[in-house]
């Protein structure tokens, strides 16, 4: 099972491999985008196509990676880090915590540490990982549920009422969806986006689903290894 210690490893192999051309954007092993709804079960299917694949999973290390490279303070970039309403608010952050932490910094950091993961291999959850490995060698997963089943998962794993269940749902979907709209101008549940849209409201076990993904993973990887034609936006 991988840990954050291996995720936070293969950044740091991925760190001394040099890019210069075309063949050294193929990734090492398959790489996964995972976007999910709140209460989708998204982070479950992320964390055993982890497993399964035998790659990283990559999810808050993404975020220390940025504060070490911006030299910020972590508890600031976590609230920018899918949470930022406006950019009024990351003003207003910088004029509390004397961090400056401007937007473009943010974003040019975050696309250099999520291609930087995309040429070890692994599954990179949320912060528009697949916006920007939209032309790579990687599995674009958007996982999606109706507030209703998601609410009632949340319900179970958290033992809080339908009413806060919902509004936490509402609530953490639009800071997700904002986040991206702030750092890439794309809907996050825009379709063209992913290679594959899952409504998880009739899976009770995600096995499933996990096999059917790893095969596309994996067919995915293993025709750009044929075609050796993986193409990372910068």
């Amino acid at each position: 099972m991988f840990t954050v210690a291996d995720a936070i490893g293969g950044m740091a192999r991925a760190t001394h491999q040099p890019i210069s051309d075309k063949e050294q954007w193929r990734p090492e092993s398959p790489v996964v985008t995972l976007s999910r709804d709140y209460g989708s079960g998204g982070d479950e299917i992320a964390g055993m196509l982890s497993e399964r694949l035998g790659v990283p999973l990559y999810d808050m290390v993404i975020l220390e990676e940025i504060a070490k490279r911006l030299e910020a303070d972590e508890a600031v970039l976590r609230r920018i880090d899918e949470h930022i309403s406006t950019v009024r608010d990351l003003w207003l952050l910088n004029v509390i915590t004397g961090h400056h932490v401007d937007l473009s910094s943010y974003r040019r950091t975050l696309v250099n540490v999520v291609l930087m993961v995309a040429r070890m291999g692994g599954v990179i959850v949320g912060r528009g990982a697949h916006v920007i490995l939209s032309t790579a060698c990687a599995l674009r997963i958007r996982v999606a549920g109706s507030p209703d089943v998601c609410a009632k998962r949340v319900m179970a794993l958290e033992g809080i009422s339908e009413a806060a269940a919902l509004a936490k749902i509402r609530n953490v979907n639009s800071n997700r969806g904002r986040f991206v709209w702030e750092m890439f101008h794309v809907r996050h549940n825009d379709p063209t986006q992913f290679d594959i849209t899952l409504n998880t409201d009739r899976m009770v076990d995600m096995i499933p689903c996990v096999e059917m993904l790893m095969t596309m993973a994996r067919a995915i990887y293993a025709g750009d290894v044929v075609q050796n034609n993986a193409r990372v936006p910068m």
